[in-house]
């Protein structure tokens, strides 16, 4: 079903509204004269390895994507994988709700299936592949919020009386949303097709055979984005140690995830401000990182654009013997 055009509108200025409020926010609340001395002494070479990294990041992404797509029976080639990528992540960053760039892939993936074995052929395990390569970065992300956690916890509960009562009421919001889900799949499995596809999904995404490979994916991926705040903090002359990066970045990942906000700018600098902050540092210095991150970002999906010159009908032939039924 197609959103209407007025809809359409009204949420990308809702988008836009709140990444440009919660930047602006931030930027009334820090320092803005040290945020310009240090973009004023940038070092190049850190910033094109930081740069090189995030490029690294879609074939690492990409390598997951075509690793599900493998296994549900719908594959395709790597190198098509890896440039479909790059345009889903260019438009992820340019166009608002922060998913048309998956859409973009999973409509030229679905399209490349049909061309190959007939109409309707594989749609939803098309889809299934994008939603699994997503839910699997969130699965590795979540694991490691919740090993860093403790942490922040320790380090900032004597700044309120009140945060073991916080902190139950953080766990019953846990409870009320795993509640919420258990709800929701009993009332939308009614299907048996529905429930064969889900029941594929699970032993797709949790086959130990299978998580062995994707999981050091996601968490390479966790990794590569804490390096890349490490390198943009040498690059602006500024101390951040890997341990403390890794305290603050994947709590922005989660955070820049928000779909109320364009391509997570506004809500990544207000979070780091606020996590340095906790943890005793300046927010300014925080905020000139995850500005120059946005920047590069946005710089590395950029070759995106060269996959809209390619078609969308180059699929991985199965080898001779090979089938390639689910």
């Amino acid at each position: 079903m197609r959103l209407p055009a007025q809809s359409k509108r009204s949420r990308t200025w809702i988008q836009v509204g709140a990444s440009v409020t919660a930047l602006a926010g931030t930027l009334y609340f820090v320092d803005r004269a040290e945020i310009g001395h240090h973009l004023r002494h940038m070092q190049s070479g850190w910033l094109a390895l930081t740069l090189a990294i995030l490029l690294a990041q879609y074939v690492v992404a990409a390598a997951r994507w075509w690793f599900f797509a493998r296994q549900l029976s719908a594959p395709l080639g790597f190198s098509r994988a890896l440039a479909e990528y790059f345009l889903a992540g260019f438009l992820n960053q340019v166009l608002p709700f922060g998913i048309l760039g998956d859409v973009t892939r999973g409509i030229r993936h679905a399209r490349a299936v049909r061309a190959e074995r007939g109409p309707g052929a594989g749609n939803a395990r098309v889809v299934l592949a994008i939603v699994l390569e997503r839910a699997a970065g969130q699965f590795a992300l979540w694991l490691v919020v919740a090993a860093i956690l403790p942490g922040w916890w320790r380090a900032t509960s004597y700044l309120s009386g009140h945060a073991f009562a916080m902190g139950i009421l953080a766990g019953l919001l846990v409870v009320a949303c795993a509640v919420l889900a258990v709800l929701a799949w009993q009332r939308w499995c009614a299907s048996p097709d529905i429930k064969r596809l889900l029941s594929e999904a699970w032993r797709t995404m949790f086959a130990p055979k299978n998580l062995v490979i994707h999981l050091p994916l996601s968490l390479l991926l966790v990794a590569t984005h804490t390096l890349a705040f490490v390198t943009i903090a040498h690059g602006l002359g500024l101390h951040l140690p890997f341990a403390l990066a890794l305290r603050v970045v994947p709590l922005v990942l989660v955070t820049t995830s928000l779909p109320v906000f364009m391509a997570g700018w506004g809500v990544r600098e207000a979070t780091v401000a606020g996590l340095y902050h906790l943890a005793g540092l300046c927010g300014a210095e925080g905020v000139t990182i995850a500005l120059v991150f946005g920047g590069l970002s946005l710089l590395a999906s950029v070759p995106g654009i060269l996959a809209l010159r390619h078609k969308a009908e180059v699929l991985e032939r199965p080898r001779d013997g090979e089938s390639s039924a689910a």
